[in-house]
């Protein structure tokens, strides 16, 4: 089935919730989407061993994949809240797994009636909630609402309170919430003395182009909109502390550079995203702080993060966790581009140029030889390459298409390909650089694969990335336990 078909099919099906790239209904026995789809989601809940508790469907429109949702009490509970999500590339196969069951602030589902067949015993009560809802306003800004304590500050906001499926008044006032500690977010804003990180590959990759403007929200002390408008560059920012003045205004690009880790309510930390993505034009650059680049075991904890020395609250995400982040907020794809840095384009044809420009190579220096009558060197890699050609073009392709190495499980010609070549490592090496591909380079592959990154070197790196956070969220003794090895203090002997 090829994406057309596939999605020709979602848009017959009778009954969902339709968003502007997806299309959810509710899974149980006997449910029908057409025979193929109802087919197809029989076959890949059967192959990815997805039981009846993933009892909602989402259908993306916009590419091949598909997700079984869990909501545990989707029949019981007004707005039920997302407990596990599995996402499916059916080109690939790739599977990305999601865990909600701890998350503060999990994506909540409105407008039930709309997931069910129009024959659904239980649709009227949903649709007589809905229609209150909206009676009451609480539709009139949705942005924000797919969240549950975004949701339920509305609600109180409001004076309402639903119970059994029924909108009513509150009888008496909430108890005052608890007090929390005094986060001073503007110990975060660091002086930097070079653009930072995300807007380096935005330069890198020629997305800013003379003419186009860059908003940066929660700019900080500025370094960046100063170091882009000395280049010629159309650059304005606004910051809650540094820059209260600046008037949040639309962009070409917009940066949300490490603001979403230094917000400690997860409610507002929803609402900054949304607010920077209703800015961008053409594209909303987002990054945050990867947990596998900081110890944290130490930090005290508050809510989603930790509390640092200097009073200041940092959320740590894991790479996956702060990309399915951002699409459960957007309902958008979240292109990775670097570790903890996130390009979201608002035309998906715009995206697709970019992934397709990204693949070539920036220099090829085998024409470049070719041109000053050097000839075409015949590396290792191309030896083999043709001495293997019909065995590693199978690998290769199955390998890039993958987006991984792949195991005993996923390529049962592994064991062959690890005798003739060494290692799996070693012939996707000889596949790319030996000529079995023109849409990948070397160096992209290897990154992607996590290949060839030796570990002291990448804390290293690291560390010269985020020098002045690292040195200021540890005390000496920490510091001198986690970074002293790539240099951090120099009092360390």
């Amino acid at each position: 089935m090829d994406f057309v078909a596939f999605r020709e099919l979602v848009e017959q099906i009778p009954f969902g919730k339709r968003l502007p790239t997806a299309v959810y209904v509710y899974r149980e026995a006997g449910s029908d989407y057409g025979a193929e789809l109802t087919q197809l989601v029989a076959k890949v809940a059967q192959r990815h061993a997805l039981g009846d508790e993933f009892n909602v469907v989402k259908f993306r429109t916009d590419e091949l994949k598909i997700s079984f949702l869990s909501y545990p009490r989707f029949m019981d509970v007004a707005h039920p809240c997302l407990e596990r999500a599995v996402a499916i590339d059916l080109v690939t196969g790739r599977m990305r797994d999601t865990d909600y069951a701890n998350n503060p602030n999990p994506p909540i589902l409105h407008r039930k009636e709309s997931f069910l067949p129009a024959d659904h015993p239980r649709r009227p009560a949903f649709e007589a909630l809905t229609r209150a809802e909206e009676e009451a306003g609480l539709y009139s800004e949705t942005a924000t609402i797919g969240f549950e304590l975004n949701w339920e500050r509305l609600l109180t906001s409001r004076g309402l309170a639903i119970r059994e499926h029924c909108l009513s008044r509150k009888s008496a006032p909430s108890s005052p919430a608890p007090t929390a500690p005094l986060i001073e977010r503007h110990k975060t804003a660091l002086r930097r003395y070079e653009l930072s990180k995300p807007v380096r590959t935005l330069l890198e990759y020629g997305l800013l182009k003379t003419g186009m403007t860059l908003f940066d929200y929660g700019c900080g002390q500025g370094s960046d909109v100063r170091g882009l408008q000395a280049f010629g560059h159309r650059a304005d920012g606004w910051d809650p502390v540094h820059r209260p003045d600046g008037a949040k205004q639309e962009a070409d690009i917009v940066n949300l550079g490490y603001v979403l880790n230094v917000i400690e309510d997860p409610a507002e930390r929803v609402e900054a995203l949304v607010d920077a993505h209703r800015l961008a034009k053409h594209l909303l650059v987002v990054s945050g702080l990867i947990r596998e680049t900081v110890e944290t075991k130490r930090a005290p904890q508050y809510r989603d993060g930790v509390l640092t020395q200097r009073n200041t609250f940092q959320k740590f995400f894991d790479q996956q966790e702060l990309q399915q982040y951002i699409e459960d907020a957007l309902d958008v794809t979240a292109v990775p581009v670097a570790l903890g840095i996130f390009y979201v384009f608002r035309d998906p044809m715009d995206q697709q140029d970019f992934l397709s420009a990204r693949s070539r190579r920036a220099i090829d220096w085998t024409q470049i030889s070719a041109r000053l009558g050097l000839g075409e060197p015949r590396t290792l890699w191309k030896i083999l390459y043709e001495q293997h050609k019909e065995l590693l073009d199978q690998f290769g392709r199955f390998a890039l298409a993958l987006g991984r190495i792949p195991t005993l499980e996923d390529y049962e010609g592994l064991t062959e390909v690890c005798e003739r070549l060494g290692s799996a490592k070693r012939a996707l090496r000889a596949f790319v650089q030996g000529g079995g591909t023109e849409d990948a380079d070397w160096d992209r592959v290897r990154v992607q694969f996590g290949i060839g990154q030796p570990r002291k070197r990448r804390w290293e790196l690291v560390y010269e990335e985020h020098r002045e956070l690292l040195d200021s969220f540890w005390s000496p003794d920490a510091a001198t336990r986690t970074i002293a090895g790539a240099g951090g203090i120099s009092a360390v002997q």
